[in-house]
């Protein structure tokens, strides 16, 4: 019904906001703690927190609520979200909208600053990276003649940037390009539409499994080098901190087949009395 249609509108457009204007925040947090060195002690600051915590939260409150006064949640392909009643009523005069007129426009202001955020995303990866370089750069004048210089961390801190933009930019891609054609030419086509939209809703949930791949990869990375003799599946158990219950019923398995089987090595010393099979 309206109001259930209404309520799910107003929670997709505050997390919308709220989300992106987060991760914009968030990457902004990331360049500042290597440009100014912040500590974990100065993270602790009330003020710095309200800094990084209020903004979302007001801009997904200004976004959010106003189009509840002017009825513009309504249903749309998939949910209810900023659209007019009946469908496409703003670009058809033989229909006349009885609900959320002029509510494409609030639906490309959303969609705006949803884009604006993800370019500070990608402002701020991009200072990242050049503060890390700026930083190995200055090390230069210390190695000896001939020492071959080194931008490990610059390389590493670039595609952790690209992951971390991409992880936002990707899933919303289709959203972007559905705004700039409806910029452009006022209304997208339906078959256009639909399949814009579709390709959306596929790619949405990948959000969460990208941000999951940002978080986890430099750790995966780093106990996969100090871990090299572990297969990559089980680095990325580790990593991820998943339990491996199969792991003693599969030795147990083993052990109990090589009573069954020869050895093929034999290095116990014992005359293969020890059963180990290689």
């Amino acid at each position: 019904d309206t109001q259930t249609c209404t309520a799910q509108g107003f929670i997709l457009i505050f997390a919308f906001t709220y989300f992106v204007t987060a991760y914009a925040g968030l990457g902004a947090l990331y360049y500042l703690i290597v440009k100014r060195g912040w500590t974990k002690q100065k993270m602790k600051s009330n003020k710095l927190r309200a800094a990084f915590l209020l903004p979302p939260v007001i801009a997904a409150l200004l976004t959010s609520v106003p189009p509840l006064f002017y009825q513009m949640y309504n249903p749309t392909l998939f949910q209810c979200s900023l659209n007019q009643y009946p469908n496409d009523c703003e670009n058809n005069p033989q229909v006349a909208c009885t609900r959320g007129e002029n509510a494409l426009i609030a639906q490309q202001v959303s969609l705006m600053y949803a884009l604006v955020c993800n370019f500070i995303v990608i402002i701020f990866m991009a200072l990242l990276v050049f503060s890390v370089y700026s930083q190995e750069k200055k090390s230069d004048k210390y190695l000896s003649k001939g020492q071959e210089k080194h931008r490990d961390n610059t390389t590493s801190t670039a595609w952790q940037g690209v992951r971390y933009a991409g992880a936002l930019t990707i899933p919303y891609l289709p959203l972007y390009v559905f705004l700039g054609y409806t910029l452009k030419h006022r209304a997208m086509g339906n078959t256009q539409s639909v399949f814009w939209l579709y390709l959306n809703a596929i790619l949405t949930p990948l959000l969460g499994f990208n941000n999951a791949c940002v978080y986890f990869y430099p750790r995966y990375k780093a106990h996969r080098k100090s871990n090299e003799d572990k297969s990559k599946f089980r680095c990325v158990s580790d990593t991820l901190g998943i339990g491996l219950p199969w792991k003693s019923s599969w030795t147990s398995r083993a052990n109990s087949d090589s009573n069954l089987t020869e050895p093929l090595v034999d290095d116990s010393g014992d005359g293969g009395r020890s059963g180990h099979v290689i």
